[in-house]
């Protein structure tokens, strides 16, 4: 339909250009446009520079929390995380050790576990020190929390066999 309408008014362009509007009734058109054009370019102005101004703040305040604020509060859940950990373990090993050296009489402490035991504890203090440098990731913090397990196993094992050879010792004796 709208081919039509457009087709009609080119076809007949001449007839409607033939009427002119008078001098006055153009200068209070243009007069109203740019009143118009000055009140409305005024208010829209203004309401832009307000929102860009709400926006940069909101932009700057979010990034600065983001940034300064959770990080540090990230870092300080993840050193408390460790050090509850880290302590736990640590008493852990430190009864288990008493208990073994309980059982085993001075001259008997197996060497190697002792030496097994060493190595542990020195990659554990090199991880630890990277770890309270600054590197707080929670691979290193599993690698830390694996260590500490690995210990504690290894002498929950010796225990083990400690008991394992007490328990046959005695039951070579009472069959005497």
């Amino acid at each position: 339909m709208q081919d039509k309408l457009e087709d009609f008014i080119k076809e007949n362009k001449e007839q409607f250009d033939t009427e002119v509007p008078r001098a006055e009734v153009w200068n209070k058109i243009q007069k109203g446009l740019d009143k118009n054009d000055k009140a409305t370019g005024t208010s829209t102005l203004w309401f832009w520079k307000v929102a860009v101004a709400v926006l940069l703040i909101a932009v700057a305040y979010l990034g600065s929390e983001k940034y300064f604020g959770a990080d540090v509060n990230k870092e300080s859940t993840a050193m408390e995380e460790f050090k509850e950990l880290e302590i736990f373990y640590t008493q852990m090993i430190s009864d288990k050790k008493t208990k073994l050296s309980e059982e085993v009489e001075a001259g008997e402490y197996f060497s190697f576990l002792e030496a097994d035991i060493q190595s542990l504890d020195q990659n554990y203090e090199e991880l630890k020190t990277t770890f309270e440098n600054g590197q707080e990731t929670p691979q290193l913090k599993s690698a830390l929390v694996h260590l500490l397990k690995q210990k504690l196993y290894l002498i929950e094992k010796q225990l083990e066999i400690l008991e394992e050879t007490k328990s046959k010792t005695s039951e070579g004796v009472s069959s005497l």
